[in-house]
């Protein structure tokens, strides 16, 4: 993602917060919100920026004003959350995605299309089964990849150590074979050390740790006649809540932080 750093946003008329989400103007995630919120909304401009890497990326610059970007929790542990969180106007998801939300029996119930006498977490359990081993390999890419992130890089030559281009070539060289064998060693420890323990993370995942997206394409069939598309379930569970005046309180503390 290419961004103008020296540009600024613009906040809108009364001062709205804004809240750079993932997706596109159709996307679950802002559809979700604004219509879960009902007339609180109004406080919130949703602005989509695309993936969560892009938003990670807008974050490090300085064109936010008066927001944040509220991207996906996915696997990231909480001290994760507290450095990216102190570091960049972020907000993280309390739960891995948004469709975490749609998980809810007593909304789910309550839809035209539902199977009659269907018990409904019996069958998110059973679709959780069926999938823990793709969110396992999921989870141990992901802390791999994060670990992977922590690599050294090669730090610029003093002036001093600049002669003529052969001592440059060998001095880049030579720290390049240095970060090598740190990157060995950090290998050495993923293999020996650290998978042990990310396993053992990963059994103690709670529900609403692991893929909603995932687990409720996996459930449609199972307790809808005739799914719809998730967007429009999305949005019949948002009214639903709405209606009942009801956020889930991993939201509300995201939108209405105590003060």
């Amino acid at each position: 993602m290419i961004v103008n750093r020296g540009g600024s946003t613009h906040t809108t008329a009364g001062g709205r917060v804004e809240i750079y989400c993932e997706g596109d103007e159709n996307s679950i995630d802002i559809n979700f919100y604004k219509t879960v919120l009902g007339q609180k909304a109004n406080q919130f401009e949703f602005k989509p920026v695309g993936s969560s890497n892009n938003l990670l990326c807008f974050a490090e610059t300085t064109l936010i004003r008066n927001g944040f970007c509220l991207i996906d929790r996915d696997y990231r542990t909480d001290e994760e959350v507290e450095k990216l969180e102190g570091k960049y106007k972020i907000k993280f998801l309390k739960v891995h995605e948004v469709e975490y939300f749609l998980l809810n029996e007593k909304y789910l119930k309550q839809l035209p299309n539902i199977k009659k006498d269907i018990d409904i977490n019996q069958k998110i359990e059973e679709v959780i089964d069926s999938l823990k081993l793709n969110f396992l390999a999921d989870f141990l890419q992901f802390r791999i990849n994060s670990y992977l992130e922590q690599f050294p890089r090669i730090n610029r030559l003093d002036n001093s150590e600049i002669i003529d281009f052969q001592q440059v070539q060998d001095l880049l060289f030579e720290k390049l074979d240095r970060n090598y064998t740190e990157v060995q060693n950090r290998i050495s420890l993923i293999k020996n050390e650290k998978i042990t323990a990310w396993l053992e993370e990963f059994e103690k995942l709670t529900f609403k740790q692991f893929p909603s997206k995932e687990i409720f394409d996996g459930l449609k069939s199972k307790i809808f006649n005739n799914a719809k598309k998730t967007s429009d379930i999305a949005k019949e569970i948002a009214l639903l809540m709405e209606e009942d005046n009801y956020i889930p309180e991993e939201l509300e503390t995201i939108f209405f932080p105590a003060t």
